[in-house]
């Protein structure tokens, strides 16, 4: 009886372990895909990221909440500027179906206004929510590391 039940909590434990390791790799790739889509200015690939409950909170700016203004806020944003920058992920914690990621980025911001190129970096923090076996943006949060004076 204390095998079997050794071999069920082992087993158990392996389930686990091999969950979270996938689902670590699904954030990381999750945050490498929300770069690119940024990079690319890619509204579409963006808000494919998102929830339709989602809110985004901007530096300088009330909480977008909902996709359809969410989907406003990245237009407005992509249509003013062009980001080149590259997220490094700091942590993760997954806890069930929700996850949060702290990153940071940096890289080069062209104002298109002007074209002139400012350099870019912040803070943000993810908070993820399952849907439907994918990771999806619950809330999202920004702040600025390189103030513009």
């Amino acid at each position: 009886m204390k095998t079997l039940i050794s071999t069920i909590f082992f087993s158990l434990l392996y389930i686990s372990t091999a969950q979270a390791s996938s689902d670590r790799e699904q954030l990381e790739s999750f945050i490498a895909n929300y770069q690119i889509a940024l990079n690319a200015s890619d509204t579409s690939a963006v808000l494919r990221l998102y929830r339709n409950d989602s809110i985004f909170m901007p530096q300088n700016a009330p909480a977008q909440i909902g996709k359809s203004v969410i989907t406003k806020a990245y237009q407005a944003v992509f249509s003013r500027i062009k980001l080149n920058v590259t997220f490094t992920i700091h942590e993760i914690e997954i806890l069930g179906d929700t996850a949060w990621v702290r990153t940071t980025s940096a890289g080069e911001t062209k104002i298109l206004s002007n074209n002139m190129m400012v350099n870019e970096g912040n803070n943000e923090l993810f908070i993820l929510k399952k849907e439907n076996n994918h990771w999806k943006i619950h809330r999202y949060l920004f702040a600025t590391t390189n103030p513009r004076n």
